[in-house]
């Protein structure tokens, strides 16, 4: 299987793609643009002094961490959020985060706002709270201890400095002095200046113990909050983007979920693969105020009747090698357009000047004598009861060039009338006096056509594309071979360039697409609407068909959409001066 297989289901339901691409594009646009920049504000806190000691302590450095981890925590609760809204004075507080940067004793908070300057003031305020609710200095008891031991420590750097400055004072004295008395007198007061000395050395130790410098608990500022100039999040075209990629890969899989549902036969390549069997003719719908039945005579040169002639010659490369003269025309149910097939196909071979004959055995539904206007008694079911002979029933459409042997009076007991051994003598009786012979027989859902098919040359199973479930035409085949019957080729009817292009029938496209015969085209074939909402949907998605009712008020809705603009433009239009 080639590339093109697997992309035929995307190329297939492109418009749902696209229509499911561009509302997410939309939808997420709009999302992008309504929805307001955001703001991060950073600051950044760290426990303790370690980071300032030279040689610090690995169970210092860890007692620092499960700090930072306490400050982080407790930067979420109410305490902190209730004392950072009091002192700002507002009543609420935006989104924000408060983390430990990993494996060290540093605290970041992130405040997120649409005002940048609200973020960075709440940011600020959220780590001074937090450094208030430490042991640092502040309006606390242990806040005025602490300005107590400062005050202290700097006395005592000044009685110390002092009493240095005068112990080396005195000891110069000494070099200098000869009286024994005064030596003795300068001797004792180093002395006593030396002790004092060690007395303001142990207060001073003593108080700095207790200072913060090199306490673990503690908090402060490293980083203060900035003021942020770009917005954060995601890039609003990188969300739309990924929302269409989105979009893209959901009805990507909806239209591979579609094809894989869709077990019909739609193309050529389909009827290869069950029946192993060529398609031997594309027809086009028929839809017009005249008789379908009859089309190929009342449009000689449409693309219908150059499809017919398309399949007799096909029919006529088959009879080379194959004889067929009887011809039963059937369908696998009911509204596939097999009456219509069978008379228009028995009118364009007896226009090669063949002698033609068309027999109607679909004796629960005969339509033949309807489609030419005739009478359906005498027909075959009057043969088969021996009531008539053949001869007798065969009347000729005046100006159609073949002749007809209609239903006939119906009995009750249809299925023994066609299961009648006189039928495949009736047909050999008919070969004398005509070169084909063209029976319209039931759709396959009914077991007189298989007796039927077992009677004739060969068959001709007409399929209307992506109608026929892949089961149901295996079933066919079987119970076609079963019956001994020679089954010449498929016809797709009511095939369409649009669906064809759909089904991706590539067959179709390069040999009997429209355009190829441009010169036959008397009038474009209508499209047979569909039936439900839901069906009229799935046209357009999947072949592009827009319902007439559906074009119509589109276009009236623009006509009078011009309309009023029209009428407000010109009651604005401020008038000319004269």
């Amino acid at each position: 299987m080639d590339l093109n297989s697997y992309l035929k289901p995307l190329y297939k339901w492109w418009r749902l793609i696209a229509v499911t691409v561009a509302l997410a594009v939309v939808s997420s646009s709009i999302s992008a643009i309504f929805q307001p920049a955001e703001y991060v504000s950073r600051t950044t806190l760290m426990t303790g002094s370690t980071f300032l000691n030279p040689n610090p302590d690995f169970g210092q450095i860890q007692i620092a961490q499960t700090l930072a981890t306490i400050y982080a925590d407790m930067a979420k609760r109410e305490p902190i959020q209730n004392a950072t809204m009091e002192a700002l004075g507002i009543d609420w507080l935006p989104p924000y985060d408060a983390r430990v940067v990993t494996n060290t004793q540093l605290i970041e908070i992130l405040v997120t706002d649409t005002d940048p300057r609200r973020a960075q003031i709440i940011a600020s305020e959220l780590a001074n709270q937090m450094i208030l609710q430490s042991p640092a200095v502040n309006q606390s008891e242990t806040g005025i201890r602490q300005e107590f031991i400062t005050e202290q420590l700097s006395s005592l750097e000044l009685q110390i400095q002092d009493t240095v400055k005068q112990i080396e004072e005195l000891q110069k004295s000494l070099v200098v002095m000869n009286s024994t008395s005064q030596i003795s007198k300068t001797e004792e007061d180093i002395r006593n200046l030396t002790e004092r000395l060690v007395d303001l050395r142990g207060n001073y130790a003593t108080f700095l113990a207790n200072t913060q410098q090199g306490a673990l608990n503690t908090l402060r500022v490293v980083e203060p909050a900035n003021l942020p100039t770009k917005s954060s999040g995601t890039n609003k075209f990188l969300i739309i983007g990924l929302a269409a990629f989105v979009g893209l890969v959901l009805a990507g899989g909806a239209a591979y979920l579609l094809e894989f549902m869709d077990r019909t036969i739609k193309t050529t390549a389909d009827v290869e693969r069950i029946f192993n069997l060529p398609v031997i003719g594309y027809l086009a719908s028929i839809s017009e105020n005249g008789n379908n039945a009859t089309y190929v005579v009342s449009h000689p040169n449409s693309l219908v009747a150059e499809s017919f002639r398309l399949l007799h010659s096909n029919l006529e490369f088959f009879q080379a090698y194959n004889s067929a003269r009887t011809i039963l025309v059937t369908s696998p149910t009911q509204g596939n357009g097999k009456t219509t097939i069978a008379v228009n196909l028995a009118l364009t071979i007896a226009a090669s000047e063949q002698r033609v004959a068309i027999v109607d055995a679909d004796l629960r539904r005969p339509a033949v004598h309807t489609a030419l206007k005739i009478s359906q008694n005498p027909g075959l079911a009057d043969i088969i009861h021996s009531k008539v002979s053949v001869k007798q029933v065969v009347r000729s459409v005046k100006g159609k060039g073949i002749d007809v042997v209609a239903a006939g009076n119906i009995p009750p007991s249809v299925t023994e009338v066609v299961g009648s051994k006189r039928i495949a003598a009736i047909l050999n009786d008919m070969r004398e006096d005509y070169d084909t012979i063209v029976v319209d027989a039931p759709p396959l859902v009914i077991s007189d056509s298989y007796n039927l098919a077992s009677k004739v040359d060969g068959v001709i199973l007409v399929l209307e594309p992506g109608v026929t479930k892949d089961d149901q035409a295996k079933v066919i085949k079987e119970q076609l071979n079963r019956a001994g019957a020679r089954i010449i080729g498929i016809v797709f009817n009511k095939v369409s360039d649009v669906s064809a292009k759909s089904y991706g029938d590539t067959e179709y496209l390069s040999m009997y697409a429209p355009q190829h015969y441009n010169d036959y085209v008397s009038s474009k074939p209508a499209v047979d609407e569909p039936d439900s909402g839901s069906k009229k949907l799935m046209a357009f998605f999947e072949r592009g068909e827009v319902p007439p009712d559906v074009k119509d008020s589109l276009e009236t809705a623009f006509d009078r959409f011009q309309e009023q603009r029209k009428s407000l433009f010109n009651r604005f239009r401020k008038p000319s001066k004269k």
